[in-house]
């Protein structure tokens, strides 16, 4: 039962990491026709947690390496415009390309 719980998790964790949710509807009828030849109800209960679990584990592993990014390189700092006495620099007007 537990190398039925950890593949489980490790399946959901590759689906979560390169398939939309959708996947998990035809993955758990899989699920459930194997475990009700058998196995107890109860087991199903387990491996179908386990998938789901393992499907958020590995959105969650998509969602780090965006927030490591983000956090690595924070975004500009807002510019401020200069007072209406002063005249902006010619460098101030100048699209920029990014």
């Amino acid at each position: 039962m537990t190398i039925l719980a950890i593949s489980s998790f490790l399946l959901g964790t590759v689906f979560g990491r390169f398939l939309n949710i959708w996947v998990l509807i035809p993955a758990s009828a899989v699920l459930f026709a194997v475990v009700f030849v058998n196995f107890p109800i109860l087991e199903f209960v387990v491996l179908s947690a386990c998938l789901q679990v393992g499907y958020a584990s590995g959105l969650a592993l998509c969602l780090i390496p965006n927030l490591w990014r983000r956090h690595k390189k924070p975004r500009e700092p807002s510019r401020t415009i200069a007072p209406r006495e002063s005249a902006a620099p010619a460098s101030f007007f100048k699209a920029r390309h990014h």
